[in-house]
């Protein structure tokens, strides 16, 4: 913070003032003081040789500032807001840049943080630096604490502010990158959803709150609130932006501005190459389509002062652009007979060159000046006959002992070195023993030039190629996904980011594997490729690219530790979820692809203590129940034929596993005259439902599906307990004190859907009328539009991947959600449709289940866009407006006391129901957080 006193002294910098020393002893302030001649100790100020108009505005604007001042300490602070707006406008520097920071500071003081920003960024632009240096203090820690500015604030401004956070508002900056690419184009209401749940998930209550407190516009209830979260995959990035139809395949950093910016180009599956601009991540300029498939890899370089970039593909050609012109620089090189898998840029003797590397066997090089290819294609003359084993799959270039090199890594996990200026193989081969190559990178350890090798068994291993041998250990994953590599420079020293089909990025020590810091760039793909830069002002730079399309930037601050209090939680996607109860405390049963099974506090979110023995195998499914009065957890295995039961108080086995003759695909559990029964559905179609206190089958196997049983649910119809099941394209209803099948399978209808284009919307609820109702006395359905649809129901793909029931008005109803995105909703005892099926999600529909609200029946849904959507069950219409979630919902469970589980991505969370608008909780001021005051 400036003194106020000093800012006199600025005067005498101003617009050339002339200036005369008072010699070298600290001058005797004058009596009668003239403000306007007084500078600093030591410094006067002549004033006279200034223009009259500009000597006076210096005075005005000086005493306006000296005058807010007094009247700040009077405690007059309508008087000095006053004077403080009139002394903004001036044209006189620093004095309104001096006077945006000290109204930027009473704004933020008054609550109007967005008002402060914008002043504070102004004042970031004036000429002294000491003031600049003071507005970034602020601007990276008040606005990050304040929840309206982080709710209503322009996301562009909040987004260029995340850089500079520090402090306390790194926390904040951390919640507002961790969502971004959800709420960005969101309105205040689903940002304010979004930032509240993942200032949970960092586990900073009060933030939450603060933001929960905001306002927003024609709010709707009921809507849901988070009460806790855990924060698997958390660690935003900058910015991640859409933009390849398909798969980002390949990205390299630009060595050069283009058209005065720093950009990353990128190649994709669709065919294009692509330029970002490093900074903000919006497009620069067209798409560059000129390959005839995939693009598989990029390289770019500087060819007499201007950015080239080198694509190759699945068409066999070599292709150079200028990346100014977005042109190709000369018709696509060909040579290759076979796809084009690597390519990276070198100098071989002076020349800037493109070396490649594909299917048929062959290292090329060829000059980038004039697309000519440079001595012969190097080939390893002991090649196996079948060049599917010793296909190249990766390659980078870099300098050994002082001799331009090509470092190739091949299917059968074998890396090559060669050399550039002779054409030959320069090193013996490394055999890294990791599986096929996915990725290589160089890195720099103790001065000698090493590679890291990235393998598709899910391990990163680091070379020292010139005397073939590892450095440090091997990098393990959890699971045996492909790794993606880029080498990292930090200010810290050299790093490796390192990253795999769960879309999370890890930045780690060279030698010692230790992690230190992480991002999740994944929310809707597997990451295909990784690169690293350098910002302007030294910053490292790791760029994702992921097979949803799109581009993710990733500043990792290795320096500066973890942030937050994340709560841990899986490590991979979440499947199912179920509540219990034990010694009268509420738990959440979660289950999760990485084998684990996870037990929370329903109210608090902290885990218990006693962990299930896990197999490590992914588990696909959980159910619940109580025997012999204590509560009993079965979970199932996809490749297993049993069903496991736990006891949640020890973690241990509650009994022998119900075994099956083929792998089970799903499972509930009820009541029938007080014994705990379970209902399973295998792969061989075949139903059986169990007696849990003996652990012995009680009806089955019950024969009727034609295929895999995906799905169970339970039910009472005509005060008679059934088991409704499913398998890929139909419905049964089982008798559960018999086992006997009720009726006729229910095959799902090909209706047209609920929900998408407006237009179809109207056009079913038109079809939706009295005339075309099911005729509930003979049961007959007219529901087909086209009486030509297909009659096979599998030929259009849709898939039965979750039932719920619920009752109605006195009645069963179930609800099946397909793989197409699409839910149809039956009554039990007419086996009629209650309406159109419900769009509830874009694709896949994997979680369902139903409650109350506001006393009527509810069906919730959950799919791979991310949104949870409540449906009346009566109507069949919206509930409230919807919940979105950063990651794809795989898990839905009711809870007490109007709670509901929800299992997206890795994560778990726990959302309350409010019906109608509460009391705001009381919130920190986010002003006596900063440093302002």
């Amino acid at each position: 913070m400036t003194d106020p006193r000093e800012h006199r002294g600025w005067i005498g910098r101003l617009l050339g003032g002339r200036r005369a020393r008072a010699g070298q002893g600290a001058p005797v302030r004058p009596v009668d003081e003239d403000p306007r001649a007084w500078a600093r100790p030591g410094e006067l100020v002549d004033l006279s040789s200034l223009p009259p108009r500009v000597a006076e505005g210096l005075v005005e604007v000086a005493a306006a500032i000296d005058a807010a001042d007094r009247a700040r300490f009077d405690g007059d602070r309508a008087e000095a807001h006053r004077l403080l707006r009139g002394a903004v406008t001036t044209e006189i520097e620093p004095y309104r840049q001096l006077a945006e920071e000290r109204l930027g500071v009473m704004v933020s003081e008054d609550g109007d943080v967005r008002e402060a920003v914008e002043l504070w960024l102004r004042a970031a632009r004036g000429p002294d630096p000491e003031l600049r240096r003071s507005v970034a203090v602020y601007l990276g820690s008040i606005p990050f604490a304040d929840g309206a500015f982080l709710v209503n604030a322009d996301p562009a401004t909040v987004l260029a502010l995340l850089p500079e956070a520090w402090g306390f508002g790194r926390v904040g900056a951390a919640v507002y990158e961790a969502s971004s690419h959800r709420h960005r184009e969101a309105g205040p209401a689903v940002r304010r959803q979004l930032l509240a749940l993942d200032a949970l998930r960092y586990r900073d209550g009060k933030l939450a709150a603060r933001i929960e407190a905001v306002p927003v516009a024609d709010e709707r209830f009921p809507r849901r609130r988070a009460e806790w979260a855990s924060g698997a995959q958390l660690g935003g990035c900058r910015w991640s932006v859409a933009g390849h139809r398909d798969g980002v395949s390949a990205l390299a950093a630009v060595p050069v501005p283009v058209d005065g910016r720093e950009v990353v180009v990128t190649g994709g599956d669709d065919g294009t190459v692509r330029l970002w601009d490093l900074a903000t991540g919006e497009a620069v300029g067209e798409p560059m389509a000129d390959h005839v498939g995939q693009v598989r890899a990029v390289a770019a370089a500087e060819l007499d002062g201007r950015a080239v970039a080198v694509s190759v593909g699945t068409d066999e050609a070599v292709r150079v652009w200028d990346l100014t012109t977005r042109r190709l620089l000369y018709p696509p090189l060909a040579g290759h007979f076979d796809w084009v898998t690597g390519v990276d840029t070198a100098v071989v003797r002076g020349r800037p060159v493109a070396v490649t590397c594909g299917d048929d066997l062959s290292v090329r090089v060829w000059d980038l000046a004039t697309g000519q290819p440079v001595g012969k294609p190097m080939r390893d003359p002991a090649a196996p006959a079948d060049r599917r084993t010793g296909r190249p799959t990766a390659l980078v270039t870099t300098v050994v002992l002082r001799r331009p090199v090509a470092v190739v890594g091949d299917f059968q996990g074998v890396v090559r070195v060669w050399d550039l200026a002779k054409g030959r193989e320069f090193l013996a081969p490394v055999k890294t023993g990791g599986g096929a190559v996915q990725a290589l990178a160089v890195v720099d350890v103790d001065g000698r030039p090493a590679v890291a090798v990235g393998a598709w068994d899910g391990a990163t291993s680091l070379w020292d190629l010139a005397r073939a041998r590892p450095v440090g250990e091997r990098l393990v994953a959890a699971h045996e996904w492909p790794q993606e590599v880029a080498a990292v420079a930090t200010g810290a020293g050299a790093a490796l980011a390192v990253s795999d089909d769960s879309g999370m990025v890890r930045l780690r020590d060279l030698v010692g594997g230790r992690q230190f810091a992480q991002a999740f760039a994944g929310p809707h793909g597997r990451t295909r490729a990784l690169a690293s830069t350098v910002t302007p002002d030294g910053r490292p730079v790791v760029l994702v690219g992921t097979d949803d399309g799109r581009v993710h930037r990733w500043d990792p601050a290795v320096d500066s530790g973890s942030v937050g209090d994340p709560r841990p939680g899986h490590g991979d996607e979440v499947t199912a979820a179920a509540t219990v109860e034990l010694d009268g405390r509420a738990l959440v049963v979660s289950t999760a692809l990485d084998g684990s099974v996870r037990l929370w506090d329903l109210a608090t979110g902290t885990e218990a203590d006693t962990p299930f023995a896990e197999s490590g195998e992914p588990v696909e499914a959980v159910a619940t129940a109580v025997v012999g009065g204590r509560p009993v957890v079965l979970t199932v295995e996809p490749y297993d034929k049993a069903v496991r039961r736990w006891d949640p108080a020890t973690g241990e086995s509650a009994g022998s596993p119900l075994a099956h003759d083929d792998t089970v695909g799903a499972v509930a559990t009820t009541v029938l005259d007080g014994r705990p029964l379970a209902v399973t559905g295998s792969a061989d179609g075949l139903v059986r439902v169990w007696d849990l206190t003996a652990g012995k089958v009680l009806h089955g196997p019950l024969a009727g599906h034609e295929s895999e049983v995906t799905a169970v649910a339970t039910a009472v119809l005509d005060g008679r307990p059934v088991a409704v099941t499913a398998d890929e394209v139909k419905l049964r209803v089982w008798e559960l004190a018999t086992g006997a099948a009720l009726g006729e399978p229910i095959d799902l209808p090909g209706a047209s859907p609920r929900g998408g284009d407006e237009a179809e919307d109207e056009d079913d609820e038109a079809d939706w009328d009295e005339a075309s109702a099911p005729d509930e006395a003979d049961g007959e359905e007219d529901w087909d539009d086209d009486e030509d649809e297909d009659e096979d129901d599998e030929g259009d793909g849709s898939v039965v991947e979750a039932l719920a029931t619920a009752v109605v008005d006195g009645r069963p109803v179930v609800a099946a959600a397909c793989d197409d995105g699409l839910v149809h909703v039956w009554d039990l005892a007419t086996r009629t449709l209650l309406g159109p099926p419900l769009r509830a999600s874009d694709d896949d529909t994997p979680a369902l289940t139903t409650a109350r609200v506001a006393g009527r029946p509810v069906l919730v849904t959950g799919g791979d866009d991310g949104t949870v959507r409540t449906w009346d069950l009566t109507t069949l219409a919206p509930v409230g407006p919807d919940l979105v979630l950063p990651l794809p919902v795989g898990a839905l469970a009711t809870a007490a006391a109007d709670r509901l589980v929800v299992g997206f991505g890795w994560e778990v969370g726990v959302f309350r129901l409010v019906e109608s608008a509460e009391p705001a909780e009381p919130a920190e001021s986010a002003g006596s957080a900063g440093a302002a005051g």
